[in-house]
Order: C-alpha cells, then sequence, then structure tokens
C-alpha cells in the first residue's frame, strides 16, 4: 500500500506510506504511515511512523519518530537529526 516514485533506493521496510524521488531507506529501517519527500536518507535502524518528512533531510541510525495520525512529526526541508 505505498506510492514510490521513480530513482529510490529501498531496502528496508515501507509500509502504507509515499516516498518521493531520489529518496534511500537503509537496510533495517523501517517507515509506515509516512510521507518522505525528495532527497531524503533514512540510515540504518531507523524507526518513522506517523512522520511527514520535507526534502533533503537525513535521518541518523537508529533514531526513532512516531507520531500520531491526528498530530504527526513534521521535519522541516534539510533537518539533520
Amino acid at each position: 500500500n505505498c506510492l514510490v516514485a521513480d530513482g529510490c533506493n529501498i531496502v528496508g521496510t515501507v509500509k502504507d506510506s509515499i516516498i518521493s524521488r531520489n529518496v534511500v531507506i537503509e537496510e533495517g529501517a523501517v517507515v509506515k504511515n509516512s510521507i518522505v519527500m525528495q532527497g531524503t536518507v533514512v540510515k540504518k535502524g531507523a524507526d518513522i511512523e506517523y512522520c511527514i518528512i520535507d526534502k533533503d533531510v537525513v535521518i541518523s541510525q537508529g533514531w526513532t519518530l512516531v507520531g500520531a495520525q491526528t498530530a504527526p512529526v513534521i521535519l522541516q526541508k534539510g533537518t539533520r537529526i
């Protein structure tokens, strides 16, 4: 149940999400119920749920970001965590 644009490199798990162009989701990373915009990198072991992630964001290894359906976590363009 995902919409994935071309140029993505997805080795991790993606469920019920929208993934824009040139997104990298590394092995062991999990993205659920989220919107990930172009150029974003989700590093190994990160867990993302109910997030809206703008362009060129890097989520470092092991981070967990969990929002709620009515209050998603929002990361601005270029954020590095």
